[in-house]
Parts: C-alpha cells; structure tokens; sequence
C-alpha cells in the first residue's frame, strides 16, 4: 500500500456511494412493481378500495420508475468525478516522481559517465537507487544504461548478453514515473464503467477492485 493509496479508495468510495443509491431506487422500483401486479387497473367495475389501491399502485411505479432512470443518470455524473479524481493522482504522481537536483549523486554520476561499468554493477546502482527511492538517479542510470546497451549492442550485436541485460535496466525506467498507478486506476475506472452499463455486476464489485485498492 502506498502513499497514493487513498485515490483509490476515493473511486471506491464514489462507486460504493453509487451502487447504494441505485439499489435503493431498484428495491423501491421493484416494491411498487409488485404493487402494480397485485392492484392492476381495470376497465371494469370494482369497489372504492380497490380503485384507491390500484391508482395508488400505478402513481407508485411511475415514481419509482423515474428514480430509477434518475439513479441511472448519477452513475454517468459519477464519471466525471471519478476523472477530476485521476487528474488529482496525475498530478501528485507527477510531482511525486519529478526530477530532483538535490537528488543527483555526484560520484555514481562520474562512475556512469566513466563507461567501465557492467550490466551487474548497474544493476545494483539501480537497486540501490530504487530501494532508496531515489527517482532521479533511477532515471539516469537507466539513461546511461540505455546507452551503453546500444554502444554494446552495435559492437556484438544486439543479441549480446551485456546488451539485453543493459537494455532491461534501461526499461525499468518506466518503473520510475507512476504509470503502474494511473494504469490500475484506469483498469477501476472500467470496472466502474461496466458496472453503469450492466447492473448485475455491481454485486461482483468489491471481489474485482479489492486486490487493486489493496495494493495501490
């Protein structure tokens, strides 16, 4: 669990707040259906109480058949606050993972720029700069790897050992910038977005979206 773990228990929470409603306008949308059954309007004659029951019955269903359509409608207005919401992890994401000056090691710089080192040692220049959570020397060892596995790459060939180990440093970069999140969030985002369009998933919600809030 991170520290951007609360956008999506935000998502959630605006799903969950959804579903309630909606559930609320579907069992009275029901009740008054069942009403309706028992108490249908007739051409012929029938007593006084019947009659009141009856008309009761249909004002009943016409209501609750507008607060269904009206509980329908949130789920799209929801959609635009579940987006505002992923701008705000956007941009936390992107302050979070910018490029820090204060951050730059001046003597691993030297040793990248050196070119001695082998795809071993970047490696654990990477761990240790990951494990730190040292963003911006993450990004210039994967730089500076991404280099020297083309350099490796155009003397032995692109199948070098050297050269594919270097090119995996390299690619973990695009650990190093949020993506992961916004992309977890997105796969929410969908879930929420299929639930709007098919009802009868929303009681499948919390088993589809619980592992992804956990490990946000």
């Amino acid at each position: 669990m991170s520290k951007f773990n609360e956008y999506a228990q935000k998502l959630n929470q605006i799903a969950q707040a959804a579903f309630a409603e909606y559930r609320r306008a579907e069992g009275a949308y029901k009740k008054a259906e069942e009403q309706r059954k028992k108490y249908p309007q007739r051409r012929s004659f029938v007593d006084a109480e019947y009659a009141t029951k009856a008309a009761r019955a249909e004002a009943d269903f016409l209501e609750a058949r507008e607060a269904m359509k009206a509980a329908q409608r949130t789920f799209e207005s929801h959609k635009s606050e579940i987006a505002a919401l992923r701008k705000e992890l956007a941009a936390a994401l992107e302050d979070h993972y910018a490029v820090d000056p204060a951050a730059l090691d001046g003597a691993t710089l030297e040793l990248l720029k050196s070119g001695v080192l082998k795809a071993s040692e970047y490696n654990k220049l990477m761990s240790k700069a990951q494990s730190d959570g040292n963003y911006t020397m993450a990004r210039m060892i994967a730089k500076y790897a991404g280099d020297a596995a083309a350099e490796r790459g155009e003397k032995y060939g692109q199948n070098d050992e050297q050269a594919r180990a270097l090119r995996g440093i390299s690619y973990t970069a695009n650990q190093n910038n949020g993506d992961a999140y916004l992309e977890t969030f997105d796969v929410m985002s969908d879930c929420y977005s299929r639930c709007c369009r098919n009802p009868g998933l929303i009681q499948h919600w919390d088993a589809l979206v619980a592992p992804d809030v956990e490990a946000f």
